[in-house]
């Protein structure tokens, strides 16, 4: 398998309220994945934002559901090198893991996402999500579920995976139409190409 230098955790900037601050991109464990099922959705005025920040808290719940079944089950992984481990002992396994993006200045984790290793050694991305006050703007944040994107690319570049994909929403899939420069419907595939691209992007605005 290949070895990525940026291996997690990756300390880069995001935009706060127009500003740089600087966050944390690593894997979650049980703890961290727990507390996004405490996430509300604020009362806001604006429906549209409103509905955001419901399909935030939605796919938090979702993915943490997800992780406990593959936790109870002794498939999850909360490094590149307990991948590694896993995948040698079962070469078509399926194993979870779960991303977070943290910081001194934000109580708790900005959004997360959930990966499934697949029998097939590709990634496939269940959830990509934000905290439900970020969806909302209620709090300026910019740039986190790319770099999330971009984390998981990081791992894929370590594993040697040739493919990350996933679905699509009415809404997300204008992020991934931008972010991949590509055509996007319902579904979306990350290449090796990409995969190498994307995860160069994260090294670059890398912290120390």
């Amino acid at each position: 398998m290949p070895q990525f230098k940026s291996l997690l955790p990756v300390r880069f900037a995001v935009l706060h309220s127009g500003e740089p601050a600087e966050v944390t991109l690593n894997f979650a464990n049980n703890t961290d994945v727990a507390l996004t099922t405490r996430w509300r959705v604020p009362q806001l005025a604006d429906p549209v934002m409103r509905s955001r920040a419901a399909d935030s808290r939605e796919f938090a719940l979702l993915a943490a559901k997800r992780w406990r079944h593959y936790r109870d089950i002794h498939n999850t992984a909360r490094s590149i090198a307990e991948l590694q481990r896993m995948i040698a002992k079962d070469a078509e396994g399926e194993f979870c893991f779960h991303l977070k993006v943290t910081a001194d200045w934000f109580p708790g984790s900005l959004g997360g996402a959930m990966v499934r290793r697949t029998w097939y050694h590709h990634l496939a991305l269940d959830f990509l999500f934000v905290h439900p006050r970020i969806s909302s703007k209620l709090v300026d944040v910019r740039s986190v579920g790319v770099q999330l994107l971009q984390g998981i690319c990081v791992v894929a570049h370590a594993l040697g995976c040739q493919r990350v994909w996933g679905e699509t929403t009415q809404d997300s899939a204008p992020f991934y139409r931008r972010y991949l420069e590509e055509p996007v419907d319902d579904q979306f595939t990350i290449s090796t190409a990409e995969i190498a691209r994307l995860s160069a992007s994260l090294e670059n605005v890398r912290i120390g």
